[in-house]
C-alpha cells in the first residue's frame, strides 16, 4: 500500500502565497468533543507523521503503517488510541484506520523555520489541561517560554469559563514572559495582545478584517473568533509572570459544538478553505512578540490610536456586567489606561477597569 505524508512548506507567508492555504475537500461529521484523561502528552514525531499518513483520508492498516515507519504495530495502536480519547475523527474498518477529514497538524520544524525571534522557546503538546496553566505551573520561565497545544482538556476563558478545544483545529497557544515591572504597570496589556493578533490576521489575507471587543475578545462579522486570557504572578523580587494565552478559531467549518452560547466563526469560514495553522501560529507569535517589546518599554500609549481602528463597541449601545452592577450605555473608547468608557444614559462617562461586555440591539 502507498503511504503518503504532507509535503513539507519552505515558503514565506504572505497573502499572495496560496499554499497557505490547504484545499477544503472534505468536510468531517458533527463531533461532540469530550475527553477522558488530563495527562499532557507531547507531540511526538511518531504521532505526527501518523497522522500524516491518515490525512489522505483512505485506509491504512496498522501493519502498514508500522513497517513503513519502523516501529511495532502495538506503538500504532496506542498512538491510535490515545487520538481517539481526544475525539479525533479516525473510524477503524476491518482492513484498517480512516481518518474522516483530513488535519493539519503543528510541525515544530515548520514553526520554528517562520518564527523570527531566536528567543522563544516553543513546547508543542497533543493534549494539555490547559496552555496557561502548564507556563504557570513551571518552576520557571526563561527567554519567551512558548506552550502550544492540540488539544486542552480543560481550556479556560475569563471569569471561571471554559474554553471548547476540539482536536487539530484551533490555535491553543500561551507565551510566557518575566518582566521586571510591577502589575500597576501592566494595564491594558489584553488590549495590546489583541491589536497584535488582529495585525497578524490582516497579514495573513485582506479578507480577514478582526474587531476587538473590550476587554479580550477578537471578532469576525459580528462573531466570536477568538479571545485572550491574561494570567499575572506577581515575584518577591518585584518582577512579575506574565502568561499570555490565545484561542483562536481556525478550522472549524461545519462542525457542531455544544454548550457554546454566542454565535461563533472562524478563519476557515471566511476564506473557505482551510489553513494550515503552522503558518498562522508562526505570524501570530511574531506579532505578539515584537509587540511586546513596544509594550514593555512605552506601555499601553502607543497602542491607544491603533485601539480606535479595531474598536467594536465604540458609539454602540453595550451592556456591561462588573460582577459588582450591571450598567447600560454607549461604547466610548478607552481611557489612556486602557479601561472602558461608558457613556450613561445620564450623560455621565464611566471609567470602567474590568468587566464583562455585550452588544445590545437596537
Amino acid at each position: 500500500m502507498l503511504i503518503r505524508s504532507l509535503p513539507q512548506m519552505k515558503q514565506p507567508i504572505s497573502r499572495a502565497n496560496p499554499s497557505l492555504w490547504m484545499e477544503d475537500k472534505f468536510f468531517p461529521n458533527p463531533i461532540i468533543w469530550n475527553i477522558k484523561t488530563d495527562m499532557a502528552h507531547e507531540l511526538s514525531p511518531t504521532t505526527l507523521k501518523i497522522l500524516n499518513i491518515l490525512n489522505d483520508c483512505e485506509v491504512h492498516t496498522g501493519s502498514d503503517m508500522a513497517e513503513y515507519l519502523g516501529i511495532s504495530r502495538t506503538a500504532v495502536w496506542k498512538v491510535i488510541q490515545r487520538l481517539k480519547q481526544y475525539n479525533c475523527d479516525i473510524k477503524s474498518q476491518h482492513q484498517g484506520y480512516v481518518l474522516g477529514a483530513p488535519l493539519i497538524p503543528f510541525d515544530r520544524n515548520k514553526i520554528e523555520d517562520f518564527i523570527e525571534s531566536s528567543n522563544v522557546s516553543l513546547e508543542i503538546f497533543e493534549s494539555v489541561s490547559s496552555t496557561n496553566d502548564y507556563l504557570k505551573n513551571k518552576v520557571s520561565l526563561q527567554n519567551i517560554q512558548g506552550c502550544l497545544a492540540e488539544y486542552q482538556s480543560k481550556g479556560r476563558g475569563r471569569m471561571g469559563r471554559s474554553w471548547v478545544s476540539p482536536f487539530g483545529r484551533n490555535i491553543y497557544c500561551s507565551l510566557g514572559y518575566v518582566l521586571h515591572k510591577d502589575i500597576s504597570e501592566l494595564s491594558g496589556l489584553s488590549l495590546v495582545v489583541g491589536i497584535l493578533i488582529a495585525r497578524a490576521l490582516e497579514l495573513l489575507d485582506q479578507r480577514i478584517k478582526p474587531l476587538l471587543k473590550w476587554p479580550n475578545d477578537i471578532y469576525l462579522n459580528n462573531k466570536k473568533a477568538g479571545g485572550i486570557l491574561i494570567d499575572i504572578i506577581a515575584e518577591a523580587n518585584g518582577s512579575c509572570r506574565v502568561i499570555l494565552g490565545i484561542g483562536l478559531n481556525i478550522n472549524m467549518k461545519d462542525i457542531e459544538l455544544e454548550d457554546v452560547e454566542k454565535p461563533w466563526i472562524s478563519l476557515e469560514d471566511i476564506l473557505g478553505v482551510k489553513l494550515d495553522r503552522n503558518l498562522v501560529v508562526a505570524q501570530l507569535i511574531n506579532s505578539i512578540v515584537k509587540g511586546m517589546e513596544d509594550f514593555v518599554e512605552k506601555g499601553i500609549e502607543p497602542f491607544l490610536e491603533q485601539w480606535k481602528r479595531y474598536d467594536l463597541l465604540e458609539n454602540r449601545h453595550i451592556s456591561l456586567s462588573t460582577g459588582v452592577e450591571t450598567l447600560s450605555g454607549m461604547g466610548k473608547g478607552i481611557s489612556q489606561q486602557g479601561y472602558l468608557l461608558l457613556e450613561l444614559p445620564s450623560g455621565e462617562v464611566r471609567k470602567i477597569s474590568s468587566g464583562d461586555t455585550t452588544l445590545l440591539k437596537t
